[in-house]
């Protein structure tokens, strides 16, 4: 009996990510993706119309003219909070079950602050989307997801390198105790890639990678239609591929690594390390001539105004994350590669210089049929994927 009741809520989750990813299905159409019993599934959507989970959103007229009931999900039935920290930032939103956003929080993290005052603000956040007048129904789940190694059947992130102090932090057991809902926890970058599965540009598509560029570098992997977590569930870790054996020391303990000279951090390492030098007389401006506060932002910023100091950092920038991410390429063979991440913003400077690079170092047969998309889900887009991830518990009837 259990095993059925576990099988039943398994089919449940495939029918409403099919829906979700979609738009719109009808019965058949979920029926030939997953080769279901055509009565099995309709009964499935028969209970889900009746919990109220699906809706009817109107009919489709097959060529043999028959009349086709066509479902969407009511996005009124559940909303979730999804919670993203980074290294520079917390952000918060409420989240309908269709994946609509009804409002954000946003809290900026500066380097160093310690991991019991980041932590009050994330649960302040919370606390004040739970509270929200916007909700228009009851919040069933909260998603928090961290940059790093994270234990998702614990809610444990055991080490986020870019933020001072972070290590076994018990993520769900603090969040419950706070809030009584259901808490999932997740890395960022797989977040990230949910949200594009299910919003964005990987609709549709069974085998893509999702590359979360900012402060620091990950990457979200979806294989045959489901994330690729890894042995400990530590996929992802593009941004500690070893770029230059020789090169300077990372925070994970290895020298050379890419985010030591693509993300965000080592990027405005860069920039500092260029005003001081008089390199760009465009960023110290920029800066009020405090290299010290240089961003990457301000790098972006800079290029976009033909600063040729700051061009060249972020093409060198582009260069070897288009390396990077072709190596994985080569590996994972994606249908569509999403670029995404605060870094992004840099605009075509950046992404151009990664399509190229991508593109000159991936073998031919895989390069061609591997699309190479910018995200188009903005700085919210981790907050969103783990608030629908959180969900899950929702559409498997927990």
């Amino acid at each position: 009996m259990k095993r059925r009741s576990i099988l039943k809520k398994a089919k449940r989750v495939r029918i409403l990510d099919l829906v979700r990813e979609m738009g719109e299905s009808s019965r058949g159409e979920i029926a030939r993706e997953f080769s279901l019993d055509k009565k099995a599934v309709s009964l499935a959507v028969d209970g889900l119309l009746e919990e109220g989970i699906l809706a009817v959103s109107g009919y489709r007229t097959s060529r043999a003219g028959r009349r086709r009931e066509l479902l969407s999900i009511n996005g009124r039935h559940g909303i979730s909070i999804g919670i993203d920290l980074g290294a520079t930032h917390v952000i918060g939103v409420l989240s309908d079950l269709a994946g609509v956003v009804l409002e954000r929080a946003f809290f900026e993290v500066r380097p160093g602050l310690p991991m019991e005052i980041i932590l009050e603000q994330m649960k302040t956040i919370a606390a004040r989307l739970l509270s929200s007048g916007r909700a228009a129904s009851r919040v069933r789940a909260v998603g928090v997801c961290v940059p790093g190694f994270i234990k998702p059947g614990e809610g444990i992130s055991l080490i986020a390198e870019n933020i001072a102090g972070w290590r076994d932090v018990r993520i769900r057991e603090l969040f419950e105790t706070e809030f009584r809902e259901p808490v999932y926890v997740d890395d960022s970058s797989r977040a990230f890639a949910a949200a594009e599965r299910w919003l964005g540009h990987g609709r549709g598509q069974k085998d893509f990678i999702a590359l979360d560029l900012g402060y620091g570098i990950g990457l979200g992997i979806f294989s045959a239609g489901a994330p690729l977590m890894g042995a400990d569930w530590r996929s992802g870790e593009i941004g500690h591929t070893v770029v230059n054996p020789d090169g300077m020391p990372c925070a994970c303990g290895n020298r050379g690594c890419l985010e030591t000279v693509a993300s965000g951090k080592a990027i405005a390492r860069q920039a500092a390390e260029g005003i001081r030098a008089g390199k760009s007389p465009l960023l110290r401006d920029l800066t009020h001539g405090d290299a010290d506060a240089v961003t990457a932002q301000d790098v972006a910023m800079a290029a976009t105004m033909a600063d040729a100091f700051s061009i060249e950092v972020i093409r060198a920038a582009g260069v070897a994350v288009g390396l990077a991410l072709a190596n994985a390429a080569n590996i994972l063979a994606p249908s569509l590669v999403v670029l995404g991440g605060g870094l992004v913003s840099a605009g075509s400077t950046l992404t151009d210089t990664i399509k190229e690079a991508f593109h000159r170092n991936c073998m031919p047969g895989i390069r061609e049929q591997a699309r190479i998309a910018v995200s188009a889900l903005g700085a919210d887009a981790s907050a969103r994927g783990i608030a629908l991830q959180a969900l899950e518990i929702v559409f498997a009837g927990a």
